[in-house]
């Protein structure tokens, strides 16, 4: 870490704390075989995958 002679110690101490957590997590879940596109359509849709497929409303998706 650079030493900054304008930064304060508490300043400091919350950058530690930041290098400390880790960067993101994530959660995948099991994909199940089944309901598949044709190559064609899978490649129009961005999923192999129909159940994965779902509309964009600029929040949340929905079934």
């Amino acid at each position: 870490m650079e030493n900054h002679s304008s930064c304060s110690c508490k300043q400091e101490k919350e950058v530690l704390k930041l290098d400390s957590m880790p960067l993101a997590m994530a959660y995948v879940p099991w994909q199940k075989w089944q309901n598949i596109y044709k190559p064609e359509n899978a490649l129009c849709a961005g999923t192999i995958f129909q159940e994965l497929d779902l509309p964009f409303t600029g929040r949340r998706c929905q079934k």
